[in-house]
């Protein structure tokens, strides 16, 4: 009895051992995957390519992946890679194997490489999957551009600002002492600000920090998220290129899906979600119940107040004539020049603008520096 308690005491001992074993090993492959950093878009692209060009030169699945993942640099994307190749051997379809790895391959993406699976035209997926991170990437780095030389204005005009009033004025001080009465309303605002800015800097950067981290949480909150989406599709100046935006990625993603033989249903549920704007999710929501109960796409389409009447009549014809992904992807990239225009534009406008208010906050500050020693030498005088 004893030898039979002893026993059943080491296998439960073992099996306790095991299972805590194998839980520390879970713990730490999802730290990795944690900490491992997200495959960037040209190495997906890279990726994507390699892969598409080996299908066409008849590579097996599982060599080609092995070759691109020698070429790897990013360690946590080796792994991705190492893990893929384990699952192809062993039988699994290779959309099946990127599905266990979310972080690097969303579900548009698992999604066309499982059709293309299915309809034998996987390398012709691949490159489009190319394309269409080619025109992301060619998007936000226009979207970047725009915006990078009027923030850099900012920063600048903001350091030179804080460079008078800690440096420059404080040598004035002295001067103005004393004569209050005949200095102009900025320049004693100045003074004023420039004694407080180095009594309270450490209240000064508290309140500075406090102000972004009150931003970021609003931002990050349900309202401020909810009011940001709306001032992008209602807002004044900015509501028309974004809702161009939007309704480019829709047509881009939804195009090329259907033209790869994704189901509708499917399709729209894996465009809702890439689009980051909860009133074209809700729009698309609304259609995917429209269609499972047998109604048009084109239906609930020309009902969206957010999407431009030309591209509204266009998808409904493409839809009649069942050419809709031609119809969409044709749009595409009409819009893609459209945009590019745009956002050329906005810089154009946004750079003299930065300029001239930098410049005219710099000319308040020095005049209100400069004039009060002409008044005071005419006063002398």
């Amino acid at each position: 009895m004893a030898l039979s308690l002893s026993n059943n005491y080491k296998d439960s001992a073992s099996i306790h051992l095991k299972k805590e074993s194998r839980v520390k090993s879970i713990s730490l492959n999802d730290i990795f995957s944690r900490i491992g950093k997200p495959v960037k878009s040209a190495e997906l692209m890279f990726f994507c390519s390699h892969l598409s060009l080996m299908f066409e030169i008849k590579t097996p699945l599982n060599q080609a992946l092995k070759t691109i993942e020698n070429q790897t640099q990013n360690a946590a994307f080796k792994k991705v890679i190492q893990s893929m190749t384990k699952d192809v051997e062993e039988g699994r379809q290779l959309s099946d194997a990127m599905k266990r790895h979310p972080r690097f391959f969303n579900t548009m993406f698992t999604s066309m490489v499982k059709a293309g699976e299915n309809g034998g035209f996987l390398h012709v997926v691949l490159e489009k999957i190319v394309e269409m991170q080619e025109k992301r990437q060619r998007l936000i780095s226009q979207i970047k551009s725009a915006l990078t030389y009027p923030a850099f204005l900012c920063i600048l005009g903001f350091l030179a600002i804080i460079f008078i009033m800690v440096s420059v004025l404080p040598k004035f001080t002295g001067l103005f002492e004393g004569k209050e009465s005949v200095l102009p309303f900025t320049t004693l605002c100045l003074m004023n600000g420039s004694s407080f800015l180095r009594s309270y800097w450490w209240l000064c950067i508290l309140s500075c920090g406090g102000l972004l981290t009150g931003i970021k949480i609003f931002k990050d909150s349900k309202h401020g998220k909810a009011l940001i989406e709306w001032f992008l599709v209602s807002g004044p100046l900015v509501s028309n290129l974004c809702t161009k935006i939007y309704t480019n990625e829709l047509l881009r993603i939804l195009g090329n899906l259907i033209e790869s033989k994704v189901s509708f249903i499917e399709a729209l549920e894996v465009t809702r979600g890439t689009i980051r704007n909860s009133y074209f999710r809700d729009f698309i929501d609304k259609t995917i119940k429209h269609m499972e109960n047998g109604g048009k796409f084109s239906d609930q389409f020309v009902h969206f107040p957010y999407i431009m009447e030309s591209v509204k009549q266009m998808v409904v014809t493409g839809e009649d004539t069942g050419n809709l992904s031609t119809a969409m992807l044709r749009l595409n990239k009409h819009y893609d020049l459209e945009i590019e225009q745009d956002l050329k534009k906005l810089t154009a406008l946004i750079e003299p603008a930065a300029l001239v208010v930098m410049g005219a906050v710099i000319g308040i500050i020095v005049s209100s520096i400069i004039l009060p020693m002409f008044k005071l030498s005419q006063v002398i005088g």
